[in-house]
């Protein structure tokens, strides 16, 4: 496919501005088009490109119906997905993706379920000799004698950080069953990190770049810096290797924390986050790149190559349209 060119299709594009931006781009090298897919018919990122699909959620009966209708309407080569719920629904499509001459940017079925669990990944990820937070069940027999002073519950599917609450040891049992499926984990101290990385179509890291979040919103960075990685360069190529030996390719977003112990993983998501603007900005042109590589040009490794001590601090802006697209 060297020299061809590629059509993408964007979904769930959201507020996920930037990403296609950086994407129609990348696209239009080769004269390729950006297709973005929502169900939300305001939402921010549909403006960003002439060709827009209206697609269901993705619990929709008429999810996959929909996906192959646009994916053929617009002769579209690879898909991007942005958010958790949709890696394994589109996975599972790749068959039929295929027939249509389509591929979809999701690691192997195996490796989500894994990253869907916090629980799992954690377990995993400790095989390859990746530090994560001491961590129980509500069923651990060990949970009254281990468990320190402060804690952490969440759900172990969760993302976006819902339902996610800070409690001591007393009061642990009445917070239990406001979590959905709940992982307790003992409270980390530290900068809280998150690492872009992208890995190639045969699981080889091609690039990473960590960054420190310092502000969130619903889960999201609106503030944050990037970092060198001399601290956890060792601790970042045990994580990878596990990556590339569970299934993992793509773009990841991994976070953790730095602790006084060192580098401690908490959760590994295969897709794009919701910081990478800064990433991008500092070296990391993943759209690009994976483009390059779907389109068989060759994309080598560049470990270590992006801008430290690069800042991102995040707005609204308005966008002012007579009426939603649908």
């Amino acid at each position: 496919m060297c020299g061809a060119m590629t059509n993408v299709l964007l979904t769930s594009a959201g507020r996920r501005v930037s990403l296609a931006r950086f994407f129609a781009a990348a696209v239009r090298t080769n004269g390729g088009q950006l297709v973005v897919a929502d169900v939300d018919g305001l939402a921010p990122a549909l403006w960003e490109t002439g060709k827009r699909v209206h697609l269901p959620k993705v619990s929709a009966p008429g999810y996959r119906e929909s996906v192959l209708a646009a994916v053929e309407k617009h002769r579209i080569d690879l898909v991007v997905p942005t958010i958790d719920t949709e890696l394994i629904p589109l996975s599972d499509l790749a068959p039929s993706l295929r027939s249509l001459g389509c591929v979809p940017l999701t690691s192997a079925r195996s490796f989500l379920e894994i990253c869907g669990d916090k629980f799992s990944t954690l377990s995993r990820f400790g095989e390859y000799g990746v530090t994560g937070p001491r961590s129980w069940l509500p069923t651990d027999s060990t949970l009254e004698v281990e468990i320190p002073a402060e804690l952490i519950v969440k759900p172990r599917n969760g993302s976006a950080s819902r339902d996610v609450f800070r409690v001591s040891r007393e009061s642990l049992w009445e917070v239990l069953p406001l979590v959905s499926n709940p992982i307790i984990q003992e409270m980390l101290i530290g900068d809280e990190i998150t690492i872009d990385a992208l890995f190639s179509r045969s699981g080889t890291l091609l690039h990473y770049v960590p960054r420190r979040r310092i502000r969130t919103l619903a889960g999201e960075s609106i503030q944050g810096a990037t970092l060198d990685d001399a601290g956890f360069f060792p601790w970042l190529s045990d994580v990878s290797r596990a990556i590339s030996s569970l299934g993992g390719i793509g773009p990841m977003t991994i976070q953790g924390f730095v602790t006084d112990s060192g580098p401690v993983l908490t959760e590994v998501n295969p897709r794009f986050g919701g910081g990478f603007p800064l990433a991008h900005a500092a070296g990391a042109l993943y759209p690009e790149w994976i483009v390059e590589e779907y389109e068989g040009r060759p994309v080598e490794p560049v470990l270590g190559r992006y801008v430290r001590g690069l800042y991102m601090t995040r707005f609204h802006i308005e966008r002012i349209v007579k009426s939603p697209l649908w």
